[in-house]
C-alpha cells in the first residue's frame, strides 16, 4: 500500500492543476520548481496513477487528475469551514466570508457598503469576486462563495434569493450628438444609431435586447463591452449610443460630456438580489452583510 496523501501534496497538486504549469505553481507557492515536481511525483507514485498529461506548452489533467482536483477543492473548503466554525464559536464576527458580484455596475454601490462592513467587523476576512452570472453561479455551486449580489433572473432551486433593489435604465449619448439638443428624447430616436452595449450573456444585456425587440428596434451593435465605465467613455467620444442602468451614473459625469434621458421603468428595469445556497445556514458575518446591503438599498431587514 502507498504512502497516505498529505495536505502539502494536495496543495501543490491543486496549484499545478489550476495554473496549468509547474513553473507558475512554484511562483504561487514560493517554492522551487523541482520541489513542485517532487511533490507531484510522490503523489502519483502513492496513488499509482498519472494525474497530469504533459506537453510542451502546458500541463493538462488526466481523468484521474480531474477527479482528484474536485475532491481536493472540497477538502480545502471543508478545512476552511472547520477553521471558521471553531473561530466563530468564540467570536461570531471573524473567519472568511466570500462575496460575489455579478455585474460591473453593482460595483458603484459596493465601496461604501464594504468600507462600513470592514470597519465594523475587522476580524472578518472578506473576499470579493467579480464575474459573469455564469462564473458566479459556478463558484457558488462549488462552495467557493457564501453569498452574491446578482441581476435576476438567476434560477436555481438550490439558491435562496432576497430581492434588494429595482432600478431603471437611461438612454445615453454624447453631449455633442445632434440629438442631444432635443429637449425630449425617446428610444425610437436612437433606432438608426450605432449601439455600444454590455456583452451578450450578461443578464443586463438580455433585458436590453428584450426591450429593444419589444420596441421593434433591431440595433446595429458596433461594440460590446463588459465594463459600464468603458461603455460611457466610448459613448462620450461619439462612437455610439447606449442603454445603461441608472446606477452607472451615480457618480458625477459632467467631465465625460454625456447626455442621458429616462426610459419608462415599466418598459425596462432590472432587479438586484442577494443569493446564497439554501442548505447552508448563514453565519452572523453573512447576515450582517445582507443587512447592510438592505439598508443601502432601503429594503426590509432579513428575518432572523
Amino acid at each position: 500500500m502507498g504512502m497516505p496523501i498529505n495536505f502539502r501534496q494536495l496543495e501543490v497538486f491543486r496549484a499545478v492543476a489550476e495554473t496549468k504549469s509547474f513553473t507558475r505553481a512554484s511562483h504561487v507557492l514560493f517554492i522551487s520548481q523541482s520541489t513542485v515536481s517532487q511533490h507531484v511525483r510522490e503523489l502519483e507514485d502513492s496513488l499509482k496513477v498519472e494525474l497530469f498529461v504533459r506537453n510542451r506548452r502546458n500541463v493538462g489533467l488526466s481523468p484521474a487528475g480531474e477527479n482528484l482536483l474536485e475532491h481536493s477543492r472540497n477538502i480545502f473548503r471543508l478545512l476552511e469551514e472547520a477553521e471558521t466554525e471553531v473561530k466563530t464559536a468564540k467570536d461570531p464576527y471573524c473567519g472568511k466570508l466570500a462575496f460575489g458580484c455579478a455585474s460591473t455596475t453593482l460595483l458603484y454601490h459596493l465601496p461604501s457598503i464594504l468600507m462600513e462592513y470592514t470597519q465594523k467587523y475587522p476580524n472578518v476576512e472578506l473576499t470579493i469576486t467579480g464575474g459573469t452570472i455564469q462564473e458566479i453561479g459556478t463558484q457558488m455551486w462549488s462552495g467557493g462563495l457564501d453569498l452574491a449580489l446578482v441581476v435576476l433572473p438567476f434560477n436555481s432551486a438550490a439558491l435562496e434569493k432576497i430581492v434588494v433593489f429595482e432600478e431603471s435604465f437611461v438612454g445615453v449619448l454624447a453631449a455633442s450628438h445632434p440629438l442631444a439638443r432635443k429637449t425630449q428624447l425617446k428610444i425610437s430616436d436612437l433606432a438608426a444609431e450605432r449601439f455600444i452595449l454590455p456583452r451578450r450573456g450578461q443578464n443586463t444585456r438580455k433585458l436590453i435586447d428584450r426591450f429593444l425587440f419589444n420596441e421593434k428596434i433591431t440595433p446595429r451593435v458596433a461594440i460590446e463591452l463588459a465594463e459600464a465605465e468603458a461603455i460611457k467613455a466610448m459613448v462620450a467620444r461619439g462612437l455610439g449610443v447606449s442603454l445603461l442602468p441608472e446606477s452607472a451614473f451615480s457618480t458625477d459625469n459632467k467631465s465625460l460630456r454625456i447626455k442621458t434621458f429616462p426610459i419608462p421603468r415599466q418598459a425596462l428595469r432590472r432587479t438586484l438580489a442577494i443569493v446564497y445556497p439554501k442548505p447552508r445556514p448563514l453565519r452572523p458575518a453573512a447576515l450582517t452583510l445582507i443587512e447592510l446591503l438592505q439598508q443601502h438599498f432601503h429594503t426590509k431587514p432579513p428575518a432572523r
